[in-house]
């Protein structure tokens, strides 16, 4: 986080990792996938989940889902992963899955939540939360909260200590989530705690609320306006079907009265060729300025969600090895970082 202090600095984070460079050369990524329905992309979607559900080793994990109510009487499914052998202080770790507020299901975090669930006898909840353009902000984020809440005051009945651990966290749009749901719980003094967040590659500010100390390091939506996967035209598509409000705190916390101070231990990851990329730079030079405990991974040269659709490129092995391994630190429970290299990669097949 040092060495990003100035406007040349983040410019160079977008310059293309060669080891994708060569892969595109042999395989070309097709630049249609940028425009397609939001019925395609929901297809596409679960396609994807559907085989890493099906490919992702259990780790002697095991599962269930049950359904809890929202405020409006509407019922969303969690699903739980579980150790076959749960020890009597197991943290709560809650992972949100991403799909731009638009696409996506609980399934999507199985391949975190069994290694995660193996690691650190954690007990993982993967909420649901409505979709837009049919449920538009701020849906998601109120049925988060109130997932939240719910997983809050159940924790022991499900077999949970926490005051083991009680992470929340998630990817994409489940990070941005993830972010303005801690935002909130420190808000509204929730019952009990939470200990520490993962944002994974998070889009969580908008140009009207940019803090102006920082506005030389937020360029990535201009630079990255073109790149693979998530480019600025899928992002304004994504935007507009969600029909958020920037300048309210169930979407950004970078907006009026929205507390920082006192937020727990925060591991936040970010791409380097991502146009969402200075969102999560900043909010993680924001959380330091106001004394967070807080880690900030990059990874240059690759776009959003590179591990989706690379998994074996070298950085993305790194960043999805650094997100498990880095729960042990949110947990304060480190462990060797082989053996969580040796499990994912055994994951892979």
């Amino acid at each position: 986080m040092d060495s990003i202090n100035t406007r040349e600095d983040v410019l160079k984070l977008g310059i293309i990792d060669p080891e994708l460079e060569e892969t595109l050369k042999s395989t070309p990524f097709p630049r249609t996938f940028n425009t397609p329905s939001i019925e395609q992309l929901r297809q596409a979607t679960s396609t994807a989940e559907q085989t890493n559900y099906t490919t992702s080793p259990t780790h002697n994990t095991h599962e269930s889902t049950i359904t809890i109510p929202m405020r409006d009487g509407h019922l969303n499914e969690i699903r739980l992963i579980k150790h076959n052998t749960i020890p009597k202080n197991a943290p709560l770790i809650i992972l949100i899955h991403g799909g731009g507020y638009i696409m996506g299901t609980n399934m999507q975090c199985i391949p975190w939540a069994r290694p995660i669930a193996a690691l650190y006898g954690a007990i993982i909840a993967l909420p649901s939360y409505r979709l837009a353009p049919e449920y538009k902000f701020p849906f998601a984020p109120h049925d988060i909260w109130d997932s939240l809440s719910w997983l809050a005051s159940n924790a022991s009945s499900l077999g949970a200590d926490l005051s083991a651990g009680f992470v929340i966290g998630g990817c994409s749009a489940g990070a941005g989530l993830a972010i303005v749901t801690a935002h909130r719980a420190l808000r509204e003094a929730l019952g009990s705690p939470l200990t520490g967040v993962l944002a994974n590659i998070p889009g969580c500010i908008s140009e009207e609320t940019l803090p102006g100390k920082y506005k030389d390091l937020w360029v990535s939506r201009d630079q990255n306006a073109e790149a693979l996967i998530l480019d600025r035209k899928l992002l304004g598509v994504i935007e507009e079907a969600y029909g958020m409000d920037v300048y309210s705190e169930d979407y950004s916390p970078f907006n009026d009265g929205v507390l920082f101070e006192g937020l727990p231990r925060t591991y936040v990851q970010v791409a380097g060729m991502d146009t969402l990329r200075d969102d999560g730079i900043v909010y993680a030079k924001t959380l330091r300025d106001y004394g967070v405990d807080v880690k900030l991974d990059i990874y240059p040269g690759v776009p959003h969600g590179h591990f989706n659709i690379w998994p074996k490129l070298g950085l993305s092995v790194k960043s999805q090895v650094d997100t498990i391994w880095n729960i042990g630190w949110l947990l304060d429970r480190g462990l060797e970082r082989e053996r969580v290299e040796e499990l994912w990669i055994a994951s892979m097949g």
